[in-house]
């Protein structure tokens, strides 16, 4: 026999129940209403610098809900500050864009540990994919697809976007030098700390730039370097006609100029690598691949007195000249600095 007696506990439960059914349907009304979390098709990737290799022990980029995809842990990388690595294919192909960056890693020049958290730019990313960009050769609509994480000597890391043979920087920070477990890297007591650093830096590294490490030690104090930009534009001119370039900076970022037009003015870091297609006079199309010397470009800035932003812009001149020769000079004002030690390669791309 049911009891319809009036009891206070009952009814306050009752109508405790029925309030939160309520409210549930009213924000599940409310959020349906919200704009969905917008996804784009990228993937995560990891690099560092050719000189300097690193472990990455781990990393992962973090959204609102938290981890949307991580990076590769237990590898060696040396592949080149800017570059794509690996790419893991792990998810969905469709992410939310991240807002932070968690990363940690062992330096081998250094012998040291780095680990921290890297807030990123997520209404600047957003805009990015979104509008993403012109391809530099087919002149057609595309976007970015990778997601690169470096990292650097002293802890720095930086974060670009990558697509279309295009680099974009979007983020840098320095993060702390970090106390962890050495097992991390190498579980096995049975080989010293110090032996193994010396195998992994010879398998890594060629006779030159071992010798230059052990006379002069990893060069953190000069990273923060590759990241200065200057107001600087580039002018190729000569005997033959350029038609386009790709140029990489020191900071990792790669552009791209049509040379049928002057390449514009800007605050941008300092070119490191420059490929440069143009046509002889027979019309056969060539490339010339310059690699800029660093010690002497950036002895060249501090010799014009370019050290800052509000300085008088810099012109590097590219002249392409009879038999495939190259010359370059750095000016600055009245300053004219000829870079003689930049390494040029010169190969035919056919007609």
């Amino acid at each position: 026999m049911s009891d319809h007696r009036f009891t206070p506990r009952r009814t306050f439960l009752k109508a405790a129940a029925g309030t939160s059914l309520a409210a549930v349907g009213r924000l599940a009304f409310a959020q349906s209403f919200l704009p969905k979390e917008k996804r784009f098709e990228w993937l995560p990737t990891e690099c560092a610098d050719e000189r300097y290799p690193m472990e990455l022990v781990s990393g992962g980029l973090y959204g609102s809900d938290g981890l949307i995809a991580a990076l590769p842990s237990g590898k060696t990388v040396n592949n080149g500050w800017g570059q794509i690595g690996s790419r893991h294919l792990i998810g969905a192909p469709h992410k939310p864009v991240p807002n932070s960056l968690k990363l940690s890693w062992f330096s081998y020049a250094e012998d040291q540990f780095f680990a921290g958290t890297v807030a990123l730019p997520h209404a600047e990313l957003t805009q990015l994919f979104e509008r993403g960009f012109v391809g530099p050769l087919m002149g057609t609509r595309e976007t970015w697809t990778k997601i690169i994480v470096g990292m650097g000597l002293g802890g720095w890391t930086s974060v670009w976007l990558a697509g279309g043979e295009l680099v974009r920087e979007v983020a840098r920070a320095q993060l702390q030098a970090a106390q962890l477990n050495w097992a991390l890297v190498l579980d096995n007591p049975a080989i010293e700390r110090s032996a193994f650093i010396r195998s992994k830096l010879q398998s890594r590294l060629g006779k030159a730039e071992l010798d230059l490490l052990a006379r002069h030690g990893p060069p953190v104090g000069t990273w923060t370097r590759y990241a200065q930009r200057h107001r600087r534009r580039v002018v190729v001119a000569g005997v033959h006609m350029p038609l386009h370039m790709f140029l990489r900076s020191f900071n990792g970022e790669r552009q791209f100029h049509d040379l049928a037009q002057p390449v514009p003015e800007a605050l941008e870091a300092v070119p490191k690598h420059l490929q440069i297609t143009w046509l002889t006079n027979n019309g056969r199309k060539q490339l010339s691949e310059i690699h800029l010397d660093e010690s002497e470009v950036f002895g060249a800035l501090d010799q014009a007195g370019v050290a800052a932003s509000n300085t008088p812009p810099m012109i590097l001149r590219v002249e392409l000249g009879a038999r495939s020769r190259v010359s370059m000079v750095l000016e600055c004002q009245a300053t004219r600095i000829p870079l003689t030690r930049a390494r040029v390669e010169v190969s035919s791309l056919g007609n």
